[in-house]
């Protein structure tokens, strides 16, 4: 077991969530860590993490993220958060109607014992379903207190299943508090039961540290970019829902417009989804755009700000969000940003000098948005001071707020 000290005098807070970093790979939710490493340092809870993982034999073959799941320690410490991460059954196309009792019926005895050993005050659980779910059921049996905080697919996709929305619509009224990312979750979770008055906006921080400007000239000569070029730059996962493919059909009138206008896409195959790293290759391919679409592949968030910084525009096109990250992360950088209307992004836009918010994400939108935004001189240390009013610590201490209502209130609703 890790190792665990515990101070009596402050709230014993645990924190659920199946998506969460870890030594073997530091791009699985680093979202999730960085608001519970921000609430930790607030000083005001003890935390630790349990992010139950589906069982992967450890064989050598299969998809890569199926093997990468399967070297997961069961006990780790990260950046001083104890982690425990159970096994739970879990069939591909098949376990995801019922992957809320698969999680609960195993856990649930682990959860009892850390209770017994540590004390839970209150259970912390990151995205709905099936976390959330699995955690009002825990909590229930408990009897504390549950926060849950919807972050965006769990809701606007999984939400619109039948027989997950009647497990969201159960949760959410037997729920203690809930956070959304963003304005449009939160209308989302309303139509789901959740009660407006125990709901909270909070959308994602940034790391200032970690995600700094250096001059753009200098951040390509370490990329090894070509200096001239304008450089749009894109993170996230190989998925159809990030719009990779619409950028590059995009590409062939954006270089008639602005000559030379090269497509950074930073990021790899999906851990959990679709994998659409194919229909990508074969946009590419179509268009003739070859020499103009750089796949760079997956990168640590310890890397990300030299791509940031090297990119003239940050690109986000995606058909659904929460609180994008990346987004934050490219402003962090001073790096003005074209998105589509998702998730968070319509009150980070209501500042027209962070970029060029889209109508939508079709080809001449695409096309017409990256074109102007390139045309037009943007204030990068501007962008980069409103990014420092966004930090994680003002997070942490909204969440705190959350945390003190949720145990003012009553224990789980039965």
């Amino acid at each position: 077991m890790v190792p665990f000290e515990s101070t009596k005098d402050r709230p014993h807070v645990l924190v659920l969530s199946s998506v969460f970093p870890s030594q073997v790979d530091a791009t699985v939710g680093p979202f999730v860590k960085e608001r519970v490493a921000a609430v930790q340092r607030t000083g005001r809870w003890e935390m630790r993490v349990v992010a139950p993982t589906p069982y992967v034999p450890p064989l050598p073959f299969g998809p890569e993220r199926w093997r990468t799941m399967a070297r997961y320690p069961r006990e780790e410490v990260l950046e001083g958060l104890s982690i425990e991460r159970p096994r739970y059954p879990l069939v591909p196309k098949l376990g995801g109607y019922f992957h809320d009792d698969l999680m609960y019926w195993t856990i649930r005895g682990q959860i009892g014992r850390i209770h017994r050993e540590w004390g839970i005050s209150l259970i912390d659980s990151h995205f709905v379903y099936p976390d959330g779910v699995v955690a009002v059921r825990l909590a229930r049996d408990l009897g504390v207190p549950v926060v849950l905080t919807s972050r965006g697919g769990d809701i606007l996709q999984q939400g619109k299943e039948w027989r997950v929305s009647d497990r969201i619509r159960w949760a959410h009224r037997h729920g203690s508090q809930f956070v959304a990312l963003s304005e449009e979750l939160a209308a989302a979770m309303r139509d789901l039961d959740a009660p407006p008055d125990r709901l909270t906006v909070i959308s994602n921080g940034v790391d200032l540290q970690k995600y700094r400007p250096i001059p753009r000239d200098q951040a390509r000569r370490e990329l090894g970019l070509d200096l001239a070029v304008p450089l749009i730059v894109g993170v996230g996962a190989l998925q159809e829902r990030k719009g990779y493919h619409v950028a590059v059909q995009a590409l062939p009138e954006l270089r008639r417009r602005v000559p030379q206008a090269t497509l950074a896409i930073v990021g790899g195959i999906a851990r959990h989804g679709e994998d659409y790293s194919r229909q990508i290759e074969e946009s590419i391919q179509q268009t003739g755009m070859q020499q103009a679409v750089i796949m760079a592949g997956r990168k640590n968030p310890e890397e990300l700000y030299r791509w940031y910084s090297a990119a003239d525009l940050f690109l986000l096109l995606s058909s659904r969000e929460g609180s994008p990250n990346a987004a934050m992360e490219a402003l962090a950088c001073g790096t003005p940003m074209v998105a589509t209307p998702v998730g968070s992004v319509p009150q980070i836009m209501t500042c027209q000098d962070l970029g060029l918010m889209l109508k939508d994400r079709s080809v001449p939108e695409v096309t017409r948005g990256l074109s102007e935004a390139l045309g037009r001189t943007w204030d990068r240390q501007a962008i980069r001071h409103w990014a420092e009013q966004n930090s994680w610590e003002g997070v942490a201490a909204r969440v705190n707020e959350v945390f003190d209502k949720a145990l003012a209130g009553p224990p789980a609703r039965r």
